[in-house]
């Protein structure tokens, strides 16, 4: 195909020749007169009077010209086969100026031989550049230098036997070979060349101007607890987010070496997680931007900046129904350094909170280990406490001296109670401070080695102890319980 476009350009010029007659030398004649005229213009004042003069003897000439012209053109074959060579010659001298404009649009009409779009030659392909094509191919196939071959007219070439396999090939211009024995490749080497100039122009992600540093990532790196403030509320939402206008939230990110985010940020509203969340780095913004959806309402590209270690982020969720506005705010796990930049943990919550694990924050919030990616050895972040709080037995939401011993009278209308409440459709929560009230009186800690950071249980029972309700609780990070479980002796369940 090459070497027929090198002839492509010689036919349209022969053929030119060929439709000329041979008397393609009538065309010069306007460049000559031209360049008389040109000359003439630019000569001395003498020269030009002697230019002058010797044109000027045509014109004793004019009447017998004259007569030529009046007679009829049949009676001068002369003048006649002159004026044909003119027209003829300007014919032929037009398509000649356009030639090279339809030899061009042949070109481009033509197909490239490489899928780049540009033509390169055999020659531009090195033995270097030969084993880089080879590199390249096992690194992004996942191959083994040591596993790999190729094989081309019955002989197998080893990764060190690649540039013999060059050499071969370079005689043939390429040519079809088998990789591995299971995939047959077309090795053209202009193709070959232009892709390895394509690579070249390519930015690396290894490049300073896209590698995301170590400093950036370590920014939104890792485990956050904090709160969503729920503000902006229209409709519905006025009276559903309206007691308590805030919850806790946690947030793990992970991301690694080259920026890539796995995101996870849990609300403590009760099935109401972030769904499909995406995130990703843009250190020219200086944020992260999140992408997913809450309650349904899809949300795309809000920013998460950081600042003096505080993650903030705001969040516009609007339906038929209504509209929110999410607005977070997360520190490091068991970090005090809290502002008074709204929305911020209380106090008491951050003190309540050290030491916890994320895995403790996330069940306490209404999540499991199943919700968010885990760490890898040595990759978990450690979060040092920065509150050391009095060791003391903790009695949760009862007091060391409650002994939550009733009546079997008052034990029984507790328990039914509790279980009228749970019976209905939609029913509400039942936390400790309803249950207290119900039986009367604070129960008992009970099972004290099930208890730890994400549950309490509590017991209320007759003075012989034969009848008894127990209650297991969730804690939840605001400090509030509720229930989860409760189990109870067969004469209570019975009503004996």
């Amino acid at each position: 195909m090459k070497k027929l476009r090198i002839l492509i350009p010689v036919f349209f010029i022969v053929l030119a020749l060929w439709a000329c007659g041979g008397k393609q030398e009538a065309a010069p004649a306007a460049p000559q007169t031209t360049a008389a005229q040109t000359a003439a213009s630019e000569a001395p004042k003498e020269t030009v009077k002697e230019t002058e003069k010797a044109t000027e003897a045509p014109e004793t000439k004019a009447p017998e010209t004259e007569a030529k012209t009046e007679a009829p053109e049949t009676e001068d074959p002369d003048t006649q086969t002159e004026e044909a060579e003119t027209e003829e010659a300007e014919k032929e001298a037009a398509p000649a100026e356009e030639a090279p404009e339809e030899e061009a649009a042949a070109e481009e009409e033509e197909p490239e031989d490489s899928f780049l779009g540009e033509d390169y030659t055999d020659e531009e392909l090195t033995k270097d550049g030969f084993v880089r094509f080879f590199d390249m191919t096992i690194e992004d196939n996942g191959l083994d230098k040591d596993s790999f071959f190729v094989e081309f007219e019955g002989k197998t070439y080893r990764y060190d036997d690649l540039g013999d396999l060059f050499e071969v090939l370079k005689d043939d211009e390429g040519g079809i070979v088998n990789l591995m024995g299971e995939y047959e490749e077309e090795l053209d080497f202009g193709i070959i060349a232009g892709y390895l100039a394509f690579m070249s122009d390519m930015p690396s992600w290894d490049d300073d101007a896209y590698k995301i540093s170590q400093e950036f990532i370590d920014r939104f790196y890792g485990d956050w607890h904090g709160v969503v403030r729920f503000e902006d509320r229209t409709g519905k939402y006025v009276e559903v987010l309206d007691n308590p206008d805030w919850v806790t939230s946690i947030a793990r990110f992970y991301i690694d070496s080259d920026g890539y985010v796995v995101p996870f940020i849990g609300v403590h509203v009760e099935d109401t997680p972030i769904k499909d969340l995406e995130a990703y780095l843009d250190p020219d913004s200086d944020c992260m931007y999140l992408s997913g959806s809450w309650i349904s309402v899809p949300f795309e590209d809000i920013p998460m900046t950081e600042k003096n270690g505080t993650l903030h982020a705001e969040i516009p969720i609007s339906k038929a129904a209504g509209s929110v506005k999410l607005v977070f705010n997360f520190r490091h796990l068991n970090d005090i350094g809290w502002t008074d930049e709204d929305p911020k943990l209380p106090e008491d919550y951050v003190v309540h909170c050290q030491g916890w694990t994320f895995d403790q924050l996330a069940q306490a919030n209404g999540y499991s280990a199943s919700d968010y990616v885990q760490y890898s050895a040595g990759e978990e972040p450690e979060y040092p406490v920065q509150i050391v709080k009095e060791e003391k037995e903790e009695y949760g939401m009862t007091t060391k001296d409650a002994d939550g011993i009733l009546s079997k009278k008052k034990l029984q209308e507790g328990y039914d109670k509790i279980m009228a409440e749970l019976d209905k459709a939609n029913h509400d929560p039942v936390f400790y401070e309803r249950a207290r009230d119900w039986f009367g009186k604070d129960g008992a800690k009970a099972v004290p080695a099930q208890w730890n950071q994400a549950y309490h249980i509590y017991e209320w029972q007759t003075e012989d102890g034969k009848d008894w309700v127990r209650i297991r609780f969730r804690c939840y990070t605001d400090g509030s319980e509720r229930l989860e479980n409760i189990n109870q002796s067969d004469n209570i369940l019975n009503r004996k």
